[in-house]
């Protein structure tokens, strides 16, 4: 029995080293060519640079060139966007969901999986819709596109019903019990929500908060969309015009990408137990 559980020990330990490694090996080529060389990065007969460099890093911070400008504006829209929508999801889908987890009426399942197949619809194929709402009915009332409320706006439209759907899963495994003695004890409902429900909560806010970060944060097609000018350009769409049709900068491409990595990276270091927790709650009940 021991040698059986050494050996299985063994194939478990190699298991998660290969698992670890096919995840970290992509985030670690991108670190080392974002520090290489247009030249060494090209040479295929080494790995590793001979002069590494953060001339790329230099030049994204350097408002004296068009580069440094329009990343720069890049990420400042990206953080207005990302902490926008959190702030705007997070509000809205607990209270959603708080009514979908503890009042009774007709039709509440069907609301759920409604909400729930707004993100299986593929972005591609609700553009047109928007592109024409927006564009030619919105319009003539009011200028939206490319402006950053227009994004927001669109961002929020498809994440809110994701996170509704994460946060009734949470309020579910909370005891209504709970809420009863708060009531029992003069709290109003109010009370009860912001006394025991929120703190409670915690661990499902956070994941609901980092999810919809992520979500907005690395949103691309939207923004291709219905962005024209640095005024609300993100991000992702910022990597993108890196390359054109004759060449592209890979060294500031990968340059690009570590600097987009590192929020969401350090959000998952910060609050994975919260992640963890706030994903697993409500997988028994409802």
């Amino acid at each position: 029995m021991g040698k059986s559980k050494g050996i299985k020990r063994v194939f478990l330990y190699i298991g998660v080293t290969v698992i670890v490694l096919w995840t970290l090996a992509p985030l670690a080529w991108l670190v080392i060519s974002s520090i290489s060389p247009h030249r060494e990065l090209m040479d295929v007969s080494s790995w590793l640079p001979q002069h590494p460099t953060l001339k790329n890093y230099l030049n994204f911070f350097n408002l004296k060139t068009q580069t440094g400008r329009s990343f720069l504006s890049s990420l400042r829209n990206s953080l207005i966007f990302a902490s926008s929508v959190t702030v705007i999801c997070l509000v809205a889908s607990t209270l959603a969901a708080y009514a979908l987890a503890r009042l009774d009426f007709r039709g509440k399942k069907a609301l759920v999986m409604s909400m729930l197949s707004t993100r299986m619809l593929p972005t591609v194929a609700l553009i047109i819709p928007f592109f024409v709402l927006i564009v030619y009915y919105l319009g003539s009332i009011v200028q939206l596109y490319d402006t950053r409320i227009n994004l927001i706006i669109l961002y929020t439209s498809f994440i809110l019903g994701f996170d509704i759907w994460i946060m009734r899963g949470y309020l579910i495994s909370i005891p209504k019990e709970l809420e009863e003695a708060g009531l029992i004890d003069g709290l109003n409902h109010w009370g009860v929500m912001w006394k025991i429900i929120l703190p409670l909560s915690a661990p499902g806010l956070v994941a609901t908060g980092i999810f919809s970060f992520l979500l907005a944060w690395n949103e691309f097609l939207l923004a291709l969309i219905f962005t024209r000018s640095n005024q609300a350009i993100t991000l992702p769409l910022f990597i993108q015009q890196l390359g054109s049709q004759y060449t592209t900068a890979y060294e500031q491409v990968s340059t690009a990408g570590v600097m987009a990595a590192i929020p969401p990276i350090i959000l998952a270091l910060m609050f994975q137990k919260f992640i963890i927790r706030g994903l697993t709650a409500g997988g028994v009940k409802g």
